[in-house]
């Protein structure tokens, strides 16, 4: 049978799969890649798109034109956010071909709630989905299932639950029984895996009032937040000693500044709600929705084929978007916490995980070792370390899909709140393959930004139905 398939997977594993696909081809009848070096009559072309293309302005009708028969999605969970560009294009696609089969293949479908996955199981599964097709009973399922501060009753779950069995230990059997799922509740590994805390010492009395008063609501610069995200990212920034704020190297004055912000904020809050609605190809991302405002206001009138919106904020946002040229800077309050990441990094062989770019550098460059972060060579590269040294890398960049078993020592600098970033950020190490008789996580939890960071990430983790997860720390 000749069909269409489209493989789906995060960017920073395409150079592992393109070595892995070259490494099997010599032994194993593989699909037609699409552009690869061959093509045997009679089977499949496989397509392998990356997420980060399915969110490009260019994809908006990408799977459209390769109309696939089956759609094999790797790290799912990428496909978790209805509202995103990629998840709206995803499900629109399916929507107006609903015969097209999915394959969803992740180690954490859900880090907050079954709603992350609720729709890639109605899509794999059909009636046969462990979780219901009605979105509102999904909403029902979630105030009994996910983590919060108020968890609704069971209800009608219970019939899911053995007597004295939790609500959510049931729902975990039913699940993982389905027919279609494929779980598993053991490790793959039959070794201890323990993250301990890295003792510092005392933390600066500066940095500890920099952190309260960003908690109020204020940055060390005298800059007030206007959402409290900004103050939570502020606290977690400088529990790492630095902060971020906007510099103006044109000289900008501070009253165009000011209004340069307001109509930025309008033309993106009316982008917001733009995207809310139903979702068209050339209108479903920003990029899209910009060009479609431009052609709304052309003089003479666009007589072209692609959409126009008329956006009543785009002709004051456009008279001023370019008058303001601001650029992020990190402003360093104190180096303890690189200090002793550097102490560590010197001393042994291991990974130094970090959030911030501007973090992993500073490290790095103290310790004389490497700093991993995006993009396609320092993916690469990575791979090639052989365990013998330190090295630094970004989370975001290097704590998916990779295979890191090379090294079994690990200091996470900036603990994640999110448990699945935690499961993959482990497996880099702890997995089938590993030599060592135990990993070795270390992790840094010397301000509440931390703790709470590392307690949220334990709590999601558990009442997702993961029964292994555990912390040590004296907190």
């Amino acid at each position: 049978m000749n069909v269409g398939v489209t493989r789906a997977t995060p960017t920073i594993l395409l150079p592992q799969f393109q070595v892995e696909w070259r490494y099997y081809g010599a032994n194993w009848r593989l699909p037609n890649l699409a552009g690869g070096r061959w093509f045997r009559v009679g089977l499949p072309v496989l397509h392998v798109v990356t997420y980060n293309q399915l969110s490009s302005q260019e994809a908006t009708n990408l799977l459209e034109r390769i109309r696939p028969d089956l759609v094999i999605l790797n790290e799912a969970h990428n496909i978790k956010a209805p509202k995103s560009t990629r998840t709206g294009r995803f499900l629109r696609y399916f929507e107006e071909h609903p015969r097209t089969r999915l394959v969803a293949l992740s180690g954490n479908f859900a880090s907050k709630s079954i709603k992350e996955y609720a729709h890639l199981s109605r899509l794999a599964l059909g009636e046969g989905s462990p979780l219901p097709l009605a979105h509102h009973v999904v909403e029902e399922w979630g105030t009994a299932l996910d983590p919060g501060k108020v968890v609704a009753p069971p209800g009608a779950l219970e019939r899911l639950c053995e007597p004295g069995e939790h609500v959510r230990e049931g729902f975990q059997r039913h699940r993982n029984a389905t027919r279609g799922v494929v779980a598993t509740e053991e490790s793959a590994l039959d070794k201890p895996l323990i993250i301990r805390e890295r003792k510092l010492g005392p933390v600066p009395a500066q940095l500890l009032a920099l952190i309260e008063l960003a908690h109020a609501g204020e940055r060390p610069d005298g800059e007030q937040f206007q959402e409290q995200f900004q103050a939570v990212a502020c606290t977690r920034q400088l529990s790492a000693g630095f902060y971020h704020r906007w510099r103006y190297p044109r000289g900008e004055p501070p009253e165009l500044i000011e209004k340069w912000f307001a109509r930025r904020k309008a033309w993106n809050k009316e982008v917001w709600e733009e995207l809310k609605g139903v979702r068209r190809e050339h209108l479903d991302s920003p990029g899209l929705l910009t060009k479609a405002a431009i052609r709304a206001h052309m003089s003479p009138p666009y007589e072209g084929d692609k959409p126009v919106w008329h956006a009543s904020t785009w002709q004051a946002w456009a008279e001023i978007h370019a008058a303001v040229q601001p650029e992020p800077q990190a402003v360093w309050v104190s180096d303890f916490l690189v200090r002793d990441a550097v102490e560590w990094a010197r001393s042994q062989a291991g990974i130094v995980w970090v959030e911030y770019p501007e973090l992993g550098e500073r490290i790095a460059k103290a310790a004389g070792v490497p700093f991993y972060g995006g993009g396609k060579t320092a993916s690469e590269a990575i791979l090639r370390e052989t365990g013998k040294r330190s090295v630094v890398a970004s989370i975001k960049a290097h704590a998916t899909g990779k295979n890191l078993q090379q090294f079994f020592r690990n200091l996470v600098v900036t603990p994640p709140s999110d448990g699945a970033t935690w499961e993959q950020l482990l497996a880099r190490t702890h997995r089938p393959g590993q030599q060592t008789p135990r990993d070795n996580v270390l992790v840094y939890l010397h301000t509440q930004p931390h703790v709470a960071a590392l307690t949220t990430a334990i709590d999601r983790a558990v009442r997702h139905g993961d029964r292994r997860a555990r912390a040590k720390a004296p907190y």
